[in-house]
């Protein structure tokens, strides 16, 4: 995945991917997953799963809690679920992997999703909608296209600064970032009409 996210998936071999992984046999891939796209379509699924799962659980118990969350609440679903989805001591590459992904074989990312993996990110997108009634629907669904590329540019721009030990990135490490973060996106969504003029 690393691999992915940093040349995209056209930029690795078969050959790269077996050896970093601490294989000799070149044929590993083609053992383990068939082939270079079951590998990709198991990425983007295993990220997928959790990330959803997360986001239902804590919709979930915002509904018990309170029932209709707040807008604040509903961006931080969409925000803190996508984080911290590698293991311990692993470099976090989800987020640029499958925007890259996303960017260059949209319709292999959403083959791969099936309609199920990200059920989660359309019930955020729902509440968002009736957050947005003093928008018209084009409106609507123009600020829903602008969170979706946002929230995923922001979260791989932010892999990529943690992922570089060159130098500090102070602002990408706080939890302080993150909540502007969540605050523009409450702001897309709250933001008036523009002007007709």
């Amino acid at each position: 995945m690393k691999l992915f996210a940093e040349r995209g998936v056209d930029g690795v071999t078969v050959r790269e991917i077996a050896s970093a992984a601490g294989q000799k046999n070149h044929g590993a891939v083609g053992y383990h997953f068939g082939s270079k796209a079951e590998l990709i379509r198991a990425l983007v699924v295993d990220g997928a799963r959790l990330i959803d799962a997360r986001r239902h659980a804590e919709l979930a118990r915002i509904e018990a809690d309170s029932g209709d969350p707040a807008l604040e609440d509903v961006v931080r679903i969409l925000v803190y679920p996508s984080i911290g989805l590698a293991e311990p001591g692993e470099e976090e590459c989800y987020n640029r992997f499958v925007v890259l992904f996303a960017m260059t074989h949209r319709a292999l990312f959403m083959d791969a999703l099936a309609g199920q993996w990200n059920t989660g990110f359309q019930r955020c997108i729902k509440l968002l909608r009736a957050r947005m009634s003093h928008l018209p629907p084009r409106l609507q669904t123009e600020r829903i296209v602008f969170i979706e590329s946002y929230l995923g540019a922001v979260l791989a721009a932010r892999e990529t600064r943690l992922a570089d030990d060159s130098r500090a990135h102070s602002i990408w490490s706080t939890t302080e970032v993150l909540d502007h973060f969540i605050h523009t996106i409450c702001a897309i969504v709250t933001a008036p009409a523009p002007d007709p003029s």
